[in-house]
């Protein structure tokens, strides 16, 4: 199989049946060499590297970038997979975090320590803007007023 945008990449198409669901697992892969029982295995390593990248891309609010360019989704993926990787190594030292009552054994994890973060950021604000004033950002009043201009005659 090949994909239009790059005809020299060759793209293997491996199906593996798990009796615990109904439909099979169509995965695409580059990694010819590799066997059913193989890409099975190793697709169970690829939850932990996307769930680190999408707590750092929910936690560093780049779920939504404005820029695509080459330039700018490279810094987007290095960005996120940093900070993933910070939170990740923060989470493995500190105390596990339970997200609610129902949650009995908790556990340390990135998803979990950004949650904690973000519920607790008022904290980290006050903290961080201490003697600092605050900044206004309303229209100020006696400035330039745009009702006020008056149209210019045409030639």
């Amino acid at each position: 199989m090949h994909y239009e945008a790059y005809p020299s990449v060759r793209l293997e198409v491996v199906r593996i049946d798990d009796p615990a669901y109904d439909k099979p697992l169509l995965v695409g892969t580059t990694a010819a060499e590799l066997t059913s029982e193989e890409c099975w295995v190793a697709y169970g390593h690829r939850w932990p590297v996307e769930t680190n990248f999408f707590v750092a891309q929910d936690s560093t609010a780049m779920e939504m970038p404005r820029a695509w360019t080459a330039t700018a989704l490279e810094r987007r993926i290095s960005l996120a997979l940093l900070t993933g990787s910070l939170l990740k190594a923060i989470a493995a030292v500190c105390a596990p975090q339970a997200m609610g009552p129902w949650d009995r054994p908790p556990v340390r994890s990135a998803g979990r320590l950004a949650n904690y973060l973000d519920l607790h950021v008022g904290h980290f604000v006050a903290l961080a803007l201490a003697g600092v004033a605050p900044r206004n950002y309303r229209t100020n009043p006696n400035g330039f007023q745009r009702k006020d201009l008056r149209r210019r005659k045409a030639a």
